[in-house]
């Protein structure tokens, strides 16, 4: 099942291609706050826009020096026709590097559907008001779109589906707070990667399934260091599996590609838009949000719960968002009194190296 999970993700252009040529609509969006619901309910897969971990020539004529590798990365795939398949692309003003990127992808790529949110930094009356508005304004460019009216029932059928997705997760996730994880933390950056880029109706037969296997699975009680990652945007599997082969064992994370994702169900009590609206504004929130303090206690208590020895916390290079919050975010958990190592990296997976170097001598400091 893990192999499932792992070729979803490879062969992500491959299989999408395919359902786009059976007449499928395939929606690619970049950032978790766009609320995926939206576009299932209009008749398209969601799936997430990343980068292809190659040299990004064609997108570096494009952006800025300073622009970040994983934006640098989303649009030189755009620009190399991997994502010629796509019916729609869609993005938030999370940060000034991924705004650029949609400026550019919709100034030179020939994506029919193209549409940015904007969000807000914090949650008040005020800013959760005018998200509606900008969810509406999202939906009825859809429908637009689609010729196709996006109905409460159709909302509340594609809420159901994603929040199955997020409970399945939920215990997946669950499974790696006992002190023999059946599971480790690579493969489950791979099964969460696959919930990305597949139908949700089938990921999560898919899913189910593999949590049935696990029930069977004997866990890895060799005494790894209990690790939370913390951070930037992260896609590479092989990034973690490094740092478990040096005797770690990723048992948390605090990732858009992780519990930020997939954290917090959707209440689809009442009105579906006002139920998507709460959820996204106020899920487990990255560190553009504001009170920065609520997402550090969420992190504090998540380190708790799954009994962490020490943080990692990485960082794409010029990913001011995550840059800035580090200094802040290392006082903040003083009272812990856990170590915590700080890595700056590309988003392409790179540097094996020294990441080795970094981690042993983060290691050796805890034993």
């Amino acid at each position: 099942m893990i192999e499932e999970f792992r070729n979803a993700f490879r062969n992500r252009y491959e299989t999408l291609r395919q359902e786009a040529g059976q007449g499928k609509k395939v929606a690619g969006w970049v950032c978790t706050y766009v609320p995926e619901e939206l576009l299932y309910a209009a008749g398209m897969i969601p799936v997430r826009v990343v980068g292809g971990g190659g040299d990004t020539p064609a997108a570096d004529a494009h952006l800025y020096s300073n622009a970040c590798s994983f934006a640098r990365g989303c649009l030189e795939e755009g620009l190399s026709d991997r994502y010629d398949f796509l019916e729609a692309y869609v993005s938030v003003n999370t940060c000034d590097n991924i705004r650029r990127l949609y400026d550019v992808w919709s100034r030179y790529l020939k994506t029919p559907f193209k549409h940015i949110l904007a969000l807000p930094h914090k949650t008040t009356d005020a800013s959760t008001a005018f998200f509606r508005k900008e969810l509406e304004r999202f939906k009825d460019h859809l429908e637009q779109h689609t010729a196709r009216k996006i109905t409460e029932d159709d909302l509340r059928k594609a809420i159901a589906t994603f929040n199955r997705t997020r409970e399945l997760l939920r215990q997946l996730y669950d499974l790696r707070k006992s002190d023999a994880p059946p599971i480790s933390g690579a493969e489950v950056l791979e099964v969460v990667l696959a919930s990305m880029q597949m139908d949700k109706a089938l990921y999560n037969q898919k899913l189910e399934q593999l949590l049935k296997d696990l029930s069977g699975r004997k866990g890895d009680a060799s005494g790894k260091i209990r690790l939370l990652l913390v951070g930037s945007e992260l896609d590479s599997a092989e990034y973690l599996q490094v740092i478990e082969d040096q005797g770690g064992g990723v048992v948390a994370d605090d990732l858009c590609n992780g519990t930020r994702y997939f954290l917090d169900p959707v209440n689809a009590d009442g009105d579906p838009l006002g139920a998507l609206t709460r959820r996204y504004l106020s899920k487990a929130p990255c560190a553009r949000m504001q009170p920065a303090k609520e997402r550090r206690q969420r992190i504090k208590q998540m380190a708790r719960d799954y009994k962490v020895q020490g943080i990692i916390y990485e960082t794409i290079k010029f990913c001011d968002i995550y840059g800035e919050d580090y200094p802040a975010f290392r006082e903040e958990m003083k009272d812990l009194e856990v170590p915590i190592l700080s890595l700056s990296r590309e988003a392409a997976f790179s540097g094996v190296g020294q990441l080795k170097t970094r981690v042993q001598a983060f290691f050796e400091s805890i034993n």
